[in-house]
């Protein structure tokens, strides 16, 4: 089943060529939200305001596994979960950019909690007490009723998420867009079934100077009515705000640092009420029309409400 779900990497990897420089046009890594609740519906992304290079056509395709903790009064999460994503960003006019990807998240035994527990004992990290349960569970509770158990190879989220981008002006190292999202989830069965349609806008400011880029994202989005994991009724509209670095060396490389503010889902005075922050380390290896991407992902400020630590490989195409 992962050779088959992995499979969508196969039809990009035909595209690797060097004929062409076409990814010169600076950009952010292309990761999605890794928090529980924030991962399995629809969340703004750290995006360029700057146009594909050459007006042109990128596809794009990325794996993600994620080890999930969150341990608070309200709820309990500890499972793994993995994400593959796929999909065209292309330009419909010299100032309108279309994007058009499909989302398939599933549970399945990707190991992270030992490296989890090392990583965290290594920098002095408090465990908040994964280390003192089984490894490799797959178990969501919460006071809202919901309890689900030993759900390893279920599905989580079969989504399509549709962007435009409007490019408002772009002058030397400066650009300046905004964008908005539509965003329809549909899984018809198992204990993760759910049905959601959400919408979400956002203004991004980019500057690249020589290596340097810089990227910042601010945004919101009206939500569906509840969570499925806790079970409870969500906030109508939340925001986001990114910001993100990144730096050019040996004609080829990049390095990138990232930070993601999500605003908390609940109403209540709980952890998901409180906003979850991730930062995200990442590598570009530049080879002419495509580029590949390595990032590690890792929770910070408050455990009880986000993901531990996630790891993700993408592969980037420019037509």
């Amino acid at each position: 089943m992962m050779s088959y779900r992995f499979s969508l990497f196969v039809p990009f990897s035909i595209l690797l060529s060097n004929e062409v420089a076409a990814a010169d046009s600076p950009m952010p890594l292309r990761i999605y939200a890794q928090s529980p609740e924030q991962s399995i519906s629809l969340e703004n992304q750290l995006r360029s305001a700057f146009p594909i290079s050459n007006n042109g056509v990128e596809l794009f395709a990325s794996g993600t596994i994620a080890s999930i903790w969150a341990n608070s009064a309200v709820a309990d999460l500890d499972y793994y979960q993995n994400h593959v994503f796929a999909g065209m960003n292309w330009h419909v006019t010299q100032n309108l950019q279309a994007e058009l990807k499909f989302q398939y998240t599933y549970a399945a035994d990707n190991r992270l909690d030992t490296l989890t527990i090392d990583f965290h004992d290594m920098f002095s990290i408090d465990q908040n007490g994964r280390d003192k349960v089984p490894k490799h569970q797959f178990n969501i509770s919460s006071i809202y009723g919901n309890e689900i158990h030993d759900f390893k190879g279920e599905t989580l989220v079969r989504a399509l998420h549709g962007y435009m981008q409007y490019h408002l002006f772009m002058s030397g190292p400066h650009a300046l867009a905004v964008g908005g999202s539509l965003y329809y989830k549909n899984v018809d069965d198992g204990p993760f079934k759910d049905s959601a349609f959400e919408q979400g806008a956002q203004i991004n400011y980019s500057y690249s100077a020589g290596p340097h880029s810089i990227f910042t994202t601010a945004g919101l989005v009206h939500r569906d009515d509840d969570t499925i994991l806790i079970d409870a009724h969500v906030k109508d509209t939340t925001t986001t705000l990114a910001i993100g670095y990144g730096f050019k060396f040996g004609g080829i490389h990049e390095v990138h640092l990232e930070y993601y503010w999500y605003e908390g889902f609940l109403s209540d005075d709980s952890a998901f009420s409180k906003p979850s922050t991730e930062v995200v380390l990442g590598y570009r290896l530049n080879l002419g029309n495509t580029v590949l991407e390595l990032a590690t992902v890792e929770n910070m400020g408050l455990a009880d409400n986000s993901t531990d630590i996630a790891f993700m490989f993408g592969i980037r195409s420019f037509l």
